[in-house]
């Protein structure tokens, strides 16, 4: 004889159905989350080749790096103190480093404002990094010294590619767009390096600071996640 269905059975089914409805939900997000970082990814990959491919000459010099996270670092030259980026103390650029922005910049310009990456890419961050040496008068904090005078340096690279041709000969929109992903950005010590060109502070086995490798210029990118997702919809 077929037992009778009670109340219970009947909530148990439904909590079942509910626990599997949400089960499948997770997993769409979980997919979701995966397919997003792997397309971050391949995007990220194709920006680094092709700065890698057109400033591949470039980067014969020491001077010039492009890193695995896509950021572009000038450094200084600790052989040749000619080819300094700025005075000592100052936020003017030298004659060597003026030469060397004014021949890398339009190829990185063209990377960037390729149809094909342009419409990933939120920010190009210009970021002026300096060592822990404090200020000769004593009543400024180092920090917060070189905070100022990583942020005027920035500013001054932005203000320099501003009159480039490479610059000023872009198309209106293209210049429009181009200003609303420029930003320039003093991070004082924060990012020091060590001998290995790591970040120290989250070096494993060296968070001592190499003054020279410290003081730099980059150019890092950012990528927007909504036109990631915008993509990741459409395909």
């Amino acid at each position: 004889m077929a037992r009778i269905r009670t109340k219970s059975d009947h909530n148990f089914v439904a909590y079942s159905d509910i626990m599997t409805c949400l089960a499948i939900i997770f997993l769409f997000i979980a997919v979701a989350y995966i397919l997003e970082g792997l397309s971050d990814k391949i995007i990220k990959d194709d920006i680094y080749n092709s700065i890698g491919e057109n400033l591949k000459k470039d980067f014969k010099s020491k001077n010039v790096q492009l890193d695995d996270d896509m950021s572009l670092k000038f450094l200084q030259d600790s052989v040749n103190r000619t080819q300094e980026l700025f005075e000592i103390g100052s936020a003017e650029m030298t004659p060597s480093f003026k030469q060397t922005v004014k021949y890398v910049w339009p190829k990185y310009q063209a990377i960037i404002l390729s149809k094909k990456n342009l419409k990933y890419i939120s920010e190009i961050r210009i970021e002026g990094h300096t060592d822990t040496i404090a200020p000769r008068k004593k009543d400024k904090e180092s920090y917060l010294y070189n905070l100022n005078l990583s942020s005027a340096r920035a500013q001054s690279v932005l203000e320099f590619i501003r009159t480039l041709e490479a610059y000023k000969n872009l198309e209106v929109k293209k210049r429009s767009r181009l200003d609303f992903l420029l930003t320039a950005n003093g991070m004082s010590f924060s990012r020091a390096l060590n001998k290995k060109g790591e970040v120290s502070v989250l070096s494993k086995d060296d968070n001592s600071i190499d003054l020279n490798k410290s003081r730099r210029v980059e150019f890092r990118i950012n990528t927007s996640n909504e036109e990631l997702q915008s993509s990741l919809a459409t395909k």
